[in-house]
């Protein structure tokens, strides 16, 4: 989906499926927003269900001022809704009824289905859940939160909270929580380095080594690891996050409790392994002196995960004279299949598979 600025009080927007073009909208200023707002504000966020509907999330230049979703109906050519609040990301419940807007004060639940007018549950965070930095709908009214805290569960009208291990030596900045996936399999990262599937109840699981997927040279990357997303596949997708190192770093970090309240296991009487020498920090600066550049593939099941360079990748495409490439993994999006870039004076699709190397 690609938003085209017309400055006619209009805002147009074309859906592209598998890189072809598809439908064009022209969306006028709805109820509740000032042509002012509506005519420069930015598409954030979008999701679609494909022959149905699509609800879009548009932001303003005042980021004080309150989002607008709008949900237009894909038969009728028409607008369904509009409704203005706090938030800066949406999700799809999975029977496709309900759209979730969150990142900015409570969560706000719209029936995607309604009529002229949204229908809208309001759900206001408790003290120990502040601002969610990822959500993953599990109903048309239920969902988990990620957050700096750990990860929380709203269902049927109450919360349950699950306290986030302890943080990283290395130092990531806050809220990165982040989950990914679906209901049946869904996947939960507190912060870069760590990964803990989720029982299909919402509850995290022990933690991955994610070492052992990496070969021994770049062991160091698995503490920096950052999911992206899950693809169509179930194959899970990462970039590199840069810590701030902000003392002498470790790799070991104290074993996660995932489940709040439940006991610890008792210790064993044998001798524990002997753990490798931690990297110095002098180790970790060289490390990250190279380069970040790459991004990696993992199908659970699989043994090892698949790295893609950057620059190899872009090497293999063979892309034209003149072609700038872009840089880091802003703009892959595991669920949709693709790397969008270029904008906002032209926008390159390009699918996933053809960075992969064959």
């Amino acid at each position: 989906m690609a938003q085209v600025l017309t400055q006619t009080g209009q805002q147009r927007i074309v859906l592209f499926q598998n890189g072809q073009l598809g439908s064009t909208l022209s969306l006028p200023c709805p109820p509740g927003a000032s042509a002012s707002f509506f005519q420069f504000a930015d598409l954030v966020d979008a999701v679609v269900v494909p022959g149905e509907a699509v609800a879009l999330l548009y932001r303003g230049a005042n980021a004080t001022e309150p989002a607008l979703v709008l949900a237009w109906d894909l038969h009728s050519d028409q607008m369904k809704w509009a409704h203005r609040a706090k938030g800066a990301h949406l999700a799809l419940s999975p029977d496709r009824h309900s759209v979730f807007l969150f990142g900015e004060g409570g969560v706000s639940i719209l029936d995607l289905a309604g009529a002229a007018r949204a229908s809208v549950l309001q759900v206001e965070l408790p003290q120990e859940v502040g601002e969610v930095s990822g959500l993953l709908p599990t109903g048309s009214r239920s969902f988990l939160a990620a957050h700096a805290a750990g990860l929380s569960a709203w269902h049927q009208g109450s919360w349950t909270h699950t306290k986030a291990p302890t943080p990283s030596p290395l130092g990531f900045g806050r809220n990165l929580g982040t989950l990914a996936g679906s209901v049946k399999s869904a996947w939960w990262q507190p912060e870069p380095g760590l990964l803990m599937p989720l029982d299909p109840k919402g509850v995290p699981e022990e933690s991955r080594n994610l070492k052992a997927l990496l070969p021994e040279a770049a062991a160091l990357d698995a503490d920096l690891l950052r999911l992206l997303g899950v693809d169509e596949s179930g194959a899970l997708w990462f970039g590199l996050a840069r810590p701030t190192l902000p003392s002498a770093p470790v790799s070991v970090r104290e074993a996660a409790q995932p489940v709040a309240g439940e006991p610890s296991p008792e210790p064993s009487p044998s001798m524990p392994a002997a753990q490798p020498p931690a990297p110095s920090r002098d180790q970790w600066e060289a490390h990250l002196k190279q380069g970040l550049d790459r991004v990696y593939r993992w199908k659970p099941g699989e043994e090892t995960m698949t790295a893609l360079a950057w620059a190899e990748a872009w090497k293999n495409l063979a892309p034209p004279a003149g072609f700038v490439p872009p840089t880091g993994d802003a703009g892959l999006r595991p669920e949709a299949g693709a790397l969008t870039f270029g904008a906002p004076e032209r926008l390159w699709w390009l699918p996933m598979r053809a960075l992969q190397p064959r």
